[in-house]
């Protein structure tokens, strides 16, 4: 009933680790863990080759080096670098381009109002004059982008981008503006609160827009994106097409590198529009940007914002994207490695069964890994801690409860036998074996012949000497067979075997050991200062039967021992030994259960008091 009772408490613990795992769930308290162990199964993927980096090819990237661009001249003739880039991308013949730059100025209001700031407290004509020329200047370069964008969209898809109320100048006209679609710039996973920072998964749109990459694959393929969040693909930022505007416009890019793709245009900068990634190093194809113009910290894994939107719309047109198992999957999961690390615990012995814990975590990273790399996204982060924190909650209390009954146990046994004969018994459960229980086992029962006469004939302190030195001997063999040594009666001792493969087998060979020590410490004279010329003799007789095994006795004096029938059987064999003329006799019993390894001797037919038939005895040999 107690051992029960314990086997429900340890449950019940089991059920509380695994509903303290899914408030790590409802308090958000896993998103760090998992957001680092999504990053290390990227990178790790990454490096053993499992990812699915081949790119469709459909999509190309054009940095703007910003820093070339100021040495080379001010920043503000972008808008024309801009214009002239938008009629080559026309000539090439490309189906979309985007648009990740937001001119939000118009150069015309800018430089007027700097040439009035500049020419404040001069003569109001020249201010007037220098005033109107430059801002004739700005429209001309106000123009010099909104005309071919006006132009090109009767052709060309164009997707602009936009960041909250950062929006360019021409947003007004938009609507008015032929194949030309306003999309969303915020990369989602980064951005939101209590992130930290890192661009893993992006959504499909918000506020009302889509994002850059879902407007890019609908103008693209001429289809919806079915699912979202996209999880992002980074295997497929080495094979995306990446080239500087000035290689381009210089004609070091030809036609094919364009013609009927998609091109993304945007800043490639150290210090803006540069966000964290899973990576660990940074991916720039054919080094076509120079390095320290694309990221400030090289092998940080930090990429510019047009390569990241490259990279999502490749993964949805690749159809690589992760699809994450639902919440029900994820508790499943939970719950199954919890019971088994329950099942190693109640099975195994507490180091083993840590071993096999940390083994079933390792079996679950390795199985994550391997569908995370195929395309499905399972949550490592609390699944893989459940059997831990199982382990960390069950072992106080069975360290407490369940070791203690068993270190009873073990000092008890321990009088009796050897510690590895111990372990194997104590494998049925301590609790069973303290209150009593129904066992199969092999009895032994030993009697020195004649001793009573000895014990008349030498002085005290001899015989309890030769008693503890013939035991200490006889005890020795019957431990190496996985015997119990259970009581010693006078002259005589009781054992018993139940834990190895064949309880009888090993009864019948420590029973044979037993008269080979006692003739072989006989015939080396080792009696001789204890007995003198007294020639020992034994006899032993075994039996095979259920008894009653457990504590018996009262408060102040427990013994732990076996009782039944069969044990007064196994007792009477014994004393058959002298009537029998052998000094071995084994019950039909105990003979068939081991097995026919010895070379058995009917010794006879014997009536046994309280028998109701007469027996059928066996001896081994010439014994």
């Amino acid at each position: 009933m107690r051992n029960r009772r314990h086997q429900i408490v340890t449950v019940l613990i089991t059920v509380l680790a695994v509903l303290l795992c899914l408030g790590i769930y409802g308090a958000g308290l896993q998103k760090g863990l998992e957001g680092r162990a999504y990053d290390a199964r990227v990178q790790l993927a990454g490096t053993l080759g499992l990812g699915k980096g081949l790119a469709s090819g459909q999509v190309v990237v054009v940095g703007i080096d910003e820093r070339s661009v100021i040495v080379e001249k001010p920043l503000l003739f972008i808008y024309e670098d801009i214009g002239l880039f938008l009629r080559r991308m026309d000539e090439y013949g490309v189906r979309t381009v985007g648009l990740d730059v937001i001119l939000v100025h118009r150069q015309s209001e800018k430089l007027k109002n700097a040439v009035a700031a500049f020419m404040a407290g001069n003569a109001g004509g020249a201010k007037t004059d220098m005033g109107r020329v430059m801002e004739e200047v700005g429209e001309g370069l106000d123009r010099s982008v909104l005309g071919p964008i006006m132009d090109v969209s009767e052709r060309v898809n164009i997707v602009q981008v936009v960041h909250g109320d950062m929006v360019p100048f021409y947003y007004g006209v938009s609507p008015f503006i032929k194949n030309m679609v306003i999309a969303d710039a915020s990369l989602t996973d980064g951005g939101r609160t209590g992130n930290d920072g890192v661009i893993r998964k992006q959504a499909l749109g918000g506020g009302g827009r889509p994002s850059f990459a879902a407007a890019l694959y609908r103008l693209s393929t001429g289809r919806q994106y079915g699912r979202g969040p996209v999880f992002l693909n980074y295997a497929l930022a080495g094979s995306i097409p990446f080239y500087r505007l000035d290689d381009v416009m210089d004609g070091g890019i030809g036609r094919r590198a364009f013609s009927g793709k998609t091109v993304i245009l945007g800043y490639i900068s150290g210090y803006e529009d540069v966000h964290a990634t899973p990576l660990k190093r940074d991916i720039f194809p054919a080094d076509q940007v120079k390095r320290d113009a694309s990221s400030g910290q090289p092998g940080s894994g930090r990429m510019p914002g047009p390569v990241i939107h490259a990279i999502i719309a490749e993964t949805m047109l690749t159809g690589t994207s992760l699809r994450e198992a639902p919440l029900a999957v994820n508790i499943v999961i939970l719950v199954v490695l919890a019971g088994l690390s329950f099942a190693a615990i109640s099975l195994m012995r507490p180091f083993p069964a840590i071993g096999a814990i940390a083994a079933l975590a390792i079996l679950f990273f390795a199985v994550n890994l391997f569908l995370f790399s195929a395309g499905s996204y399972i949550h490592l982060f609390p699944q893989a801690a459940a059997p831990f924190v199982v382990a960390i909650l069950v072992y106080p209390y069975r360290y407490l409860v369940e070791e203690r009954a068993r270190r009873k146990v073990e000092k008890i046994f321990g009088y009796y036998m050897d510690r590895n004969v111990v372990d194997r018994l104590l494998k049925a459960g301590p609790e069973a074996l303290l209150a009593g229980e129904a066992r199969d086992v092999s009895i032994l029962f030993l009697d020195i012949r004649n001793f009573t006469v000895l014990s008349t004939q030498r002085e005290a302190r001899r015989v309890v000497r030769f008693l503890n030195f013939f035991f200490g001997a006889v005890t020795e063999r019957i431990q190496e067979h996985g015997g119990l040594v259970n009581k010693f009666i006078g002259d005589g001792l009781l054992a018993f075997f139940m834990t190895g493969e064949n309880p009888a087998a090993d009864a019948v060979s420590a029973a044979l050991d037993v008269l080979e020590e006692t003739r072989r410490l006989d015939d080396e004279g080792r009696f001789r200062e204890f007995v003198g010329d007294w020639q020992v003799n034994i006899g032993i007789g075994i039996h095979r039967g259920e008894v009653i095994l457990g504590n018996i006795g009262s408060r102040r004096k427990m013994d732990f021992t076996i009782i039944g029938e069969h044990v007064n059987i196994a007792s009477r064999i014994e004393g058959l030994t002298k009537e029998a003329g052998v000094v071995l006799l084994v019950s039909s019993d105990a003979r068939a259960a081991a097995g026919e390894v010895f070379p058995w001797r009917k010794a006879g037919e014997f009536a046994l008091k309280g028998i109701d038939r007469p027996i059928l005895l066996y001896t081994v040999g010439e014994t």
